[in-house]
């Protein structure tokens, strides 16, 4: 097993953006381009603040670039120990498994791979997103055209909602503008796909540990000869496989403590930021009926949401995983006939016993844990804003009338 078979897509685009190996030159570069769009959206939300419905839509895509920023400026901010975190997760973490537990490899790989399917769907969600914001608008300019409707310009429109001049919308500026917000929204998917899939994997590789450490558990009853553990050439055998497990097992926690330290604030903030987007993306999808270009940006936003919601899945999922493989350990003690073991070996396993009690877990500012629960109740948050803000629109739309 070569670790870069399962990482590969994750180093590459961490690597493009900066973030790993840390480049500040390119870590700053993908910055400004992200301002630039940054700028003219919060123009646009500040100019058209009595007008609800570009408000919610410019904000809709604006907190997710926001979120970028601010998730890579706390991995910037943090780099001392994500480098090592990263650099140990790829070298001597991934060694554990395949040098001293190769024989368990194909247990780890279940695990490593849903890493790697995970980055990969993850990648085609946001790729797909892009595509119908960037493609959408230069449709509608060709439909346009075919039908020789006058006054061309007024028919123009970038990919993302934002406040240009006029002059803006003629060659060549147009065309300018619009590179700039693929470009922009590009590298803020680039970001998000980088820092997010990195937290899944390392998420899933630490299962795939404890995955195997409950067979090298299993293994005392079926490999060694427990009746005639009171031999001492038995007895040795068990006593290095049971210092095994625990080396194995205080690792595997060491690194549940260091992920703990140093992506739980980014866990933070998009919690607090999905139940946000969710809402607002959600919103324009159920608006779209009331609405010019209903069937354009139905697609764009349901694409849009769908991403959104499966970038909560992918901290949810794996952390769920990781509180019931953990939780599997001291579950699986019971399995071996530990009682039947001589008193110096029943004191490391009594040990693993008392430290397995509590499973391991990641959480969100050390406030929410991240598991299946936490994502139903961002997704009823993201309800409660939903209906807020349809109320809201219900009795604004009466005073109107």
């Amino acid at each position: 097993m070569d670790i870069n078979d399962y990482v590969f897509i994750n180093k590459k685009v961490l690597k493009f953006v900066g973030l790993y190996p840390t480049s500040v030159v390119r870590y700053i570069i993908c910055c400004m381009c992200m301002i630039a769009i940054v700028i003219p959206q919060g123009m646009q939300i500040y100019e058209n603040w009595q007008d609800m419905s570009i408000v919610l839509e410019t904000s809709s895509v604006l907190f997710t670039i926001l979120l970028a920023l601010l998730k890579s400026l706390v991995w910037i901010s943090n780099r001392k120990k994500m480098d090592p975190f990263i650099e140990y997760m790829l070298t001597d973490y991934w060694n554990v498994m395949t040098y001293i537990s190769n024989k368990h490899a194909h247990v780890y790989e279940i695990y490593v791979k849903k890493g790697r399917l995970f980055t990969k769907g993850y990648l085609i969600l946001i790729c797909n997103s892009l595509m119908f914001f960037f493609s959408l608008p230069i449709i509608d300019i060709i439909i346009a055209e075919n039908k020789d409707i006058i006054g061309l310009n007024s028919t123009k429109h970038f990919p993302f909602l934002a406040l240009y001049p006029d002059s803006y919308y003629n060659f060549p500026m147009y065309e300018i503008v619009y590179l700039s917000q693929m470009v922009a929204t590009s590298l803020c998917g680039l970001v998000i796909l980088g820092t997010d899939t990195l937290i899944a994997t390392a998420l899933f590789h630490t299962c795939g540990h404890f995955k195997v450490l409950q067979k090298k558990i299993k293994n005392i009853n079926t490999n060694f000869d427990i009746k005639h553990a009171y031999i001492a050439e038995n007895m040795l055998k068990i006593k290095f496989h049971i210092i095994d497990i625990i080396k194995h097992h205080y690792k595997v926690l060491w690194f549940c403590d260091y992920m703990e330290t140093v992506f739980s604030p980014m866990l933070f903030l998009q919690t607090v930021a999905s139940s946000l987007i969710i809402c607002l993306v959600g919103f324009q999808i159920a608006t779209a009926d009331i609405t010019s270009n209903m069937l354009s940006k139905s697609v764009k936003y349901f694409s849009y949401l769908i991403m959104a919601l499966f970038q909560l899945l992918l901290f949810c999922i794996p952390g769920d995983d990781l509180i019931y493989e953990s939780s599997m350990i001291y579950k699986t003690m019971y399995t071996i006939a530990w009682y039947k073991l001589p008193i110096l070996l029943k004191t490391e396993i009594h040990l693993l016993i008392l430290r397995s009690q509590k499973p391991s877990k990641i959480t969100a500012g050390k406030i929410y844990v991240m598991h299946l629960e936490n994502f139903n109740g961002v997704l009823s948050t993201a309800v409660s804003y939903f209906m807020l803000l349809r109320s809201f629109g219900s009795d604004e739309t009466t005073v109107t009338l």
